[in-house]
């Protein structure tokens, strides 16, 4: 049942990379994995699900186009508090950060469910984002130094097997919950309708990796990091016992002694002393590296994701079946003025594309786990396939191929556990937290961007859309191939 690891017996003075190899692998680990998969699976599931849940509010929230584009996107301003919880993960502690982000954002989403007016679930939404949507890149940070570099690039592929699964999860919800018909008359409330279960129910992961949570340990890294090397010994012994079974012996003896930071400088000067390294050489290129991977991986799936159903929907409405890619989506994307029509399902053909393109990603994710240690190759192959079916999906007049193109340019969303693995092995523990913070800000920058971008242009220039995209991906391709070999990388994940 236990995979024990042979060690030596009474190490000292052990680095802390290496005591966290000696703790082997089992019970603890996959726990920790799979606390931190719920987590992020609970926190993308709120960051997109609502584009889903917002159509189906319009009647009782009587919503405009341009209301239910607000509340669409400002799930990504959720983000603009990076910053806070970069500097809060790596002053206090990965776990404590990552308790507070995924209880709290449980608690105001689920509120949310419960709005009575458009400003309502606004001010409640933009509230449980900016709690829930840090639990993203808190359990890559958290996942990423709580385990071995050996599984390590695994771990956070596996991560993101969850992070494309919310898609499926988001649709197969919207298949079963929106189309009941019933009608609950509650006090405060018009009624509780099927799109209020679906937000409630979109909550459930985050409170279940919430009390998950309480049973992992703060990240051993960051204890040793900030001169707690005895906790963090107890820490490391406690996981080789849960990973080994009880009665075996940890051989780590003492782990080698990190200066701790001086801990009489003012909170500015703090916030100013963990932030300014990451702007400044030797990691100012990195960052910049790794702020743009994460926001190519991150964006052309979160963008074309809140389009989604929208582009869709026309796609199929359009009788006409000799015509492109761009003049079938953009044929029914009309201006709806308020009250005009009120529909409060999504069309099951959407949903079915949905469900299916969403399980794909999922199954594709999965496959390329054996061989996530080839991060960099997977990163470039994603990229070059995204960029190309960019140029080429106006040019396909075959109706499935055409939608089949358009699905894959999303593809690049896989690639998210390689960015952040690199996150773990090029950024020392002390920015670490915040340096992976501050990328999925600027990410979630140019996601709300494209958002209204791809929205003021898609009917008048969508070929031109998609081809500017397409620049934007490939871009990519060299960000990633300046990216450190495999052996480079593993060497400087030992700060």
């Amino acid at each position: 049942m236990y995979n024990v690891v042979p060690t030596k017996s009474d190490l000292d003075n052990v680095e802390i990379e290496e005591a966290l190899d000696l703790t082997g692998h089992g019970r603890y680990d996959l726990l920790l994995l799979f606390s931190c998969c719920i987590i992020h699976l609970g926190a993308i599931i709120d960051l997109l699900g609502y584009s889903l849940v917002v159509p189906a509010a319009s009647c009782d929230l009587q919503l405009s186009l341009e209301d239910s584009g607000m509340l669409t996107s400002v799930s990504f301003a959720g983000f603009m508090s990076a910053l806070f919880w970069g500097y809060s993960t790596d002053k206090y502690g990965r776990k404590k950060a990552l308790l507070i982000s995924s209880s709290v954002g449980f608690i105001m989403s689920s509120l949310t469910s419960f709005s009575t007016s458009f400003y309502m679930m606004l001010i409640l939404k933009f509230l449980a984002t900016i709690f829930s949507t840090a639990s993203i890149t808190l359990t890559i940070t958290f996942l990423g130094e709580c385990t071995s570099k050996r599984r390590r690039n695994r771990y956070l592929f596996t991560q993101n097997v969850f992070s494309l699964a919310a898609d499926f999860v988001c649709f197969g919800m919207a298949y079963f919950i929106l189309p009941l018909d019933f009608n609950i008359p509650l006090p405060l409330l018009t009624s509780y309708r099927p799109w209020r279960l679906m937000s409630l129910l979109m909550t459930t992961p985050l409170g279940i990796g919430s009390l998950m949570t309480c049973f992992l340990y703060e990240s051993p890294k960051f204890l040793a990091n900030v001169g707690k090397t005895d906790k963090a010994l107890e820490i490391l012994t406690a996981m080789y016992e849960a990973n080994n079974g009880k009665g075996s012996v940890y051989p780590v003896k003492s782990l080698m002694k990190v200066d701790r930071p001086d801990g009489s400088i003012s909170f500015w000067d703090s916030v100013v002393s963990q932030t300014v390294p990451i702007f400044r050489p030797p990691l100012l290129w990195r960052s910049l590296q790794i702020f743009l991977l994460f926001s190519i991986c991150c964006a052309t799936n979160n963008v074309f994701y809140v389009w989604f159903p929208t582009m869709v929907n026309s796609f199929f409405t359009t009788a006409s079946e000799d015509i492109s890619f761009c003049e079938k989506i953009v044929a029914n994307i009309t201006p709806v003025k308020l009250n005009e029509t009120c529909i409060d399902t999504n069309p099951t053909n959407t949903i079915y594309v949905g469900l299916l393109s969403s399980l794909f990603f999922t199954i594709l994710n999965i496959v390329i786990i054996p061989v996530a240690n080839w991060r960099k190759t997977l990163m470039v192959c994603t990229f070059a396939l995204s960029g190309v079916c960019c140029i080429i999906v106006d040019m396909v007049r075959q109706p499935v191929a055409s939608m089949v193109i358009f699905i894959a340019i999303q593809v690049t969303a896989i690639s998210v556990g390689g960015v952040g693995s690199y996150c773990v092995d090029l950024f020392p523990t002390s920015y670490r937290g915040l340096a992976t913070s501050l990328g999925m800000l600027f990410t979630r920058l140019i996601c709300l961007s494209g958002v209204n971008i791809v929205g003021a242009t898609i009917i008048d220039y969508c070929r031109v859309t998609f081809y500017c995209w397409a620049v934007f991906v490939f871009s990519g391709i060299l960000a990633a191939l300046l990216l450190p070999s495999e052996v480079k990388s593993s060497e400087r994940n030992r700060t």
